[in-house]
């Protein structure tokens, strides 16, 4: 057989295509043409990611690769083709690519022994044009972070404006966040950005933290105050850093501190309920006080209180029966009786006032101006104050009187904060809604919702505690969570970072 003889234009003209087909773009390149139809080539297809499918304690600052089987159009590859969810919330990031492989960066660290779905959709093409064949879903798990070994749980928590209390298993009590009044009550008035513990006791039972005080009750019964205020100690406005017990008592079962006035309510062992502090808009329930109280007086005869929330300038109670009761302002229709909601007349109520006729509540919030109850059969209601959703209705009109917050029940509890709420099911999942301009709502947005939507998916969550633009929850193995606005260090994480999903408090 003859050998072929290439002359030197044929020799020129097939290294040029040589060198043509090698500079095709890639994902780092221009946008390919065509659809790939007719040519033989092989379907776009995902060949690996990591993490992989199914994957289990992967790092919370992972990020998201994957790799095809060919290379693809940097075009096609942004935050709609590529997501990230946790449930059906989407986590905020950024993509880039390069040849075959794509790159998805969360904004945030991700949560902590939380279930994760990552989705490729066929909107990513390849350079001829072909796109992916088919949504490309998998799963991961994210490391989960038990209590320390050695180091006692988390048992409650309760978020003040700008600071934080909570008790460990174990009894002893930590606090953290601002400090400029002494609130954190550890003998200094240095703001803290992780827990330090307040005193040496082991015998903390309830806690309750404010706007610049602190109030809590030891499991003996007494009751102690430190902080900037009228802590109930019969001196008049003044700055303890350290707690000081409050009367000789040993009879106190509960207590709430207002979160923006400087009032307290509390319960005691025969079911009465005392109060003291400012009293601006009648908070103190007592009509024959004008001026402010220094120590707790008893507020009426009655004496089958068994429950109590403070919000800014109302009070909720619920008595052995179920029945509901209400007092302070109402310009919000707060106190859901049916009047007030109007601003030109606060219809303000100097004594607690029976809110309807049911005798079926359980559990009742007061946040800013609008309040959460849950009834016996577990379902949810609220009114008041609804500028960002924070009632859970849908809307954003506030009502003056109990609406349904959604057509479900198994409400467990629930936390009214300065907009925004939270709560838990008894099924351990956590949900949040309301304003949520610092991601107080843990759901990786900074959009408000008028609904409720869950958070913190694939734990099961214990106590929550909705702050000033900031949110703490326990999850059943006891470790804290928090999340929202950290400029003081409210969020216990050794930051001042502010997060939109949750982080632990170390």
């Amino acid at each position: 057989m003859r050998p072929v003889r290439i002359n030197q234009y044929s020799v020129f003209l097939v290294i040029f295509m040589v060198m043509f087909a090698a500079a095709l773009p890639g994902c780092s390149g221009g946008s390919g043409s065509g659809d790939g139809s007719g040519s033989g080539e092989a379907a776009l297809a995902v060949t690996s990611t990591i993490p992989e499918n199914g994957a289990v304690d992967v790092p919370t600052d992972t990020t998201i690769e994957i790799e095809f089987n060919g290379d693809i159009q940097p075009g096609t590859v942004n935050l709609s083709t590529i997501t990230l969810l946790s449930g059906s919330a989407v986590i905020p990031g950024e993509v880039s690519c390069s040849e075959s492989r794509a790159v998805y960066t969360p904004e945030h660290h991700l949560s902590q022994g939380a279930v994760y779905t990552a989705r490729v959709t066929t909107g990513v093409k390849g350079t001829t044009g072909t796109p992916l064949a088919s949504d490309y879903t998998w799963e991961f798990t994210t490391i989960g972070q038990a209590a320390p070994s050695g180091q006692s749980a988390w048992a409650a928590v309760d978020a003040g404006e700008t600071h934080v209390l909570a008790i460990k298993e174990d009894g002893t009590l930590w606090a953290w966040g601002d400090n400029s009044s002494g609130q954190l009550g550890d003998g200094t008035r240095t703001s803290q950005n992780v827990p330090v513990q307040v005193g040496r006791g082991a015998d903390w039972d309830i806690v309750s933290a404010g706007r610049i005080a602190s109030l809590a009750i030891r499991t003996n019964g007494t009751l102690w105050a430190w902080g900037q205020g009228m802590l109930g100690d019969g001196l008049p406005t003044r700055v303890s850093v350290v707690p000081v017990q409050i009367g000789s008592g040993d009879d106190w079962l509960s207590v709430d501190i207002g979160p923006m006035y400087n009032f307290v309510m509390a319960l005691r062992e025969h079911a009465e309920i005392w109060a003291w502090g400012e009293n601006k808009s009648s908070l103190l329930g007592d009509p024959d006080t004008i001026d402010n109280s220094l120590v707790p007086m008893r507020i009426g005869d009655d004496d089958d209180w068994v429950m109590l929330s403070a919000g800014k300038d109302h009070v909720t109670a619920i008595k052995s029966d179920g029945s509901l009761w209400a007092w302070g302002c109402n310009i919000h229709g707060q106190l859901g009786d049916g009047r007030g909601g109007d601003p030109e007349n606060d219809h303000q109520v100097g004594v607690p006032e029976q809110i309807g006729t049911g005798s079926s509540w359980y559990f009742v919030s007061n946040g800013d101006q609008y309040s959460l109850a849950i009834k016996t059969d577990r379902t949810l209601w609220a009114w008041g104050h609804n500028n960002y959703g924070q009632l859970g209705d849908g809307t954003r009109t506030s009502r003056n009187v109990p609406v349904s917050v959604d057509s479900s029940a198994g409400w467990k509890i629930v936390s009214a904060g300065w907009d925004h709420s939270a709560g838990i099911k008894e099924d351990g999942t956590l949900y949040t809604w309301g304003s949520n301009g610092n991601g107080q709502l843990g759901d990786g947005t900074t959009t408000f919702k008028t609904s409720p939507v869950q958070v913190g998916i694939g734990k099961r969550w214990l106590d929550v505690a909705a702050g000033r633009y900031f949110t703490l929850a326990i999850e059943e193995n006891g470790t804290l969570w928090a999340w929202g606005i950290n400029d003081a260090g409210q969020l216990g994480d050794g930051t001042q970072e502010e997060r939109h999903t949750p982080v632990e408090v170390r």
